[in-house]
């Protein structure tokens, strides 16, 4: 069930987050790079992934929980 364009799980998840800050020059690195964040390994450990991507999997934890830069940033994973 979708409340407010998010899943259940999507917004407990925002509840009980942790924001990670990562540096500007990461976050532009990654951006331009297409690096994806990872939401349990709490890192960027994924090429290939476009900013708005959401649940593509992680190489280094084997989870779906991979997101773009730009969504980690406007979900609140990551800050500066």
């Amino acid at each position: 069930m979708l409340i407010g364009g998010r899943s259940r799980k999507q917004l407990r998840r925002a509840t009980m987050q942790k924001t990670i800050a990562v540096t500007m020059e990461d976050y532009t690195y990654a951006t331009e790079s297409y690096m994806g964040w990872c939401t349990e390994c709490q890192e960027f450990t994924r090429g290939e992934t476009e900013g708005d991507a959401e649940n593509y999997d992680c190489p280094k934890c084997e989870q779906n929980t991979v997101m773009g830069a730009e969504q980690a940033l406007l979900l609140g994973e990551i800050t500066f």
